[in-house]
C-alpha cells in the first residue's frame, strides 16, 4: 500500500476516490464496482486513482481500512480510557446503526467475500481482532470499576460482544428495525453484569 499523500490536494483526492469505493462496494460488494464505477462515483480520473492506488486490491484493502476506521469513529467508549461503562458503548452502537439506516456494519458486510483472497481476509481477521481486543479492553476497565462480574474473562466477553453486534445487526437489517439489535447487545451485556444467574434470565426474559 502506498505511502499517504504529502499534499493537502492529494489528501483530497485520495479521500474522494476512498470514500466512493468504500460506498459502492459497501452496497455491491468488494467485487461489484469497477474501476470506472469508483472514477465516476469519485470525479477523478485513472491517474489519479493509479498514483494513489497500486491496483484494484490495493484499493480494496484501502476500502477495508477506511471501514474499520468509521466503525471505531462511531464506537467512542471502545477507545476512551476513562470510560467504563458497556451501556454508553451500546447506546453509540445503537445511535450508528439507526444513522445508517439499519443497513449492515461497515466492515461485517465484507465477511465470506474475501475467502479467495488471502491478503484481503488476513486484513479482515486482523481488524476483526484489534475491534475484539477494544471490547475486551473496555470489558477490563468496566470489571475494574466493579460494573462486570469480576468472574469474567475479557477476552471472552469481546468475542460474545462483537459477536452480539454482528448477529443483531444483520437481524435488524433485515427487518429493518433495530429491535433484534438492541436485544442481542442487552442479552449479551445481561450476561457480563448479572450477579447471578437468576439475574440473567430475568432480563433476557
Amino acid at each position: 500500500m502506498k505511502a499517504p499523500p504529502a499534499t493537502e490536494r492529494g489528501r483530497r483526492t485520495r479521500t474522494a476516490i476512498l470514500t466512493a469505493a468504500a460506498e459502492l462496494m459497501h452496497r455491491h460488494g468488494l467485487a461489484g464496482p469497477s474501476i470506472d464505477d469508483v472514477l465516476v462515483a469519485s470525479g477523478t480520473g485513472k491517474s489519479q486513482l493509479y498514483h494513489y492506488f497500486d491496483n484494484r486490491q490495493d484499493l480494496a484493502a484501502a476500502v477495508l481500512y477506511h471501514q474499520f476506521d468509521r466503525v471505531m469513529a462511531a464506537q467512542p467508549a471502545l477507545h476512551d480510557p476513562a470510560c467504563a461503562d458497556l451501556q454508553t458503548w451500546r447506546d453509540q452502537v445503537l445511535k450508528a446503526h439507526r444513522a445508517s439506516g439499519y443497513g449492515m456494519c461497515p466492515l461485517g458486510a465484507f465477511v465470506g467475500q474475501v475467502d479467495d483472497e488471502p491478503e484481503l481476509s488476513s486484513i479482515l481477521a486482523d481488524l476483526f481482532n484489534r475491534w475484539e481486543q477494544g471490547l475486551a479492553e473496555l470489558v477490563s476497565r468496566a470489571r475494574d470499576q466493579g460494573n462486570v462480574r469480576s468472574d469474567i474473562a475479557p477476552k471472552d466477553a469481546g468475542q460474545l460482544l462483537l459477536a452480539a453486534l454482528e448477529g443483531g445487526t444483520i437481524l435488524a437489517h433485515l427487518h429493518r428495525k433495530p429491535t433484534a439489535l438492541k436485544r442481542s447487545l442487552d442479552s449479551a451485556i445481561a450476561v457480563l453484569t448479572a450477579r447471578d444467574a437468576s439475574a440473567v434470565r430475568r432480563r433476557t426474559d
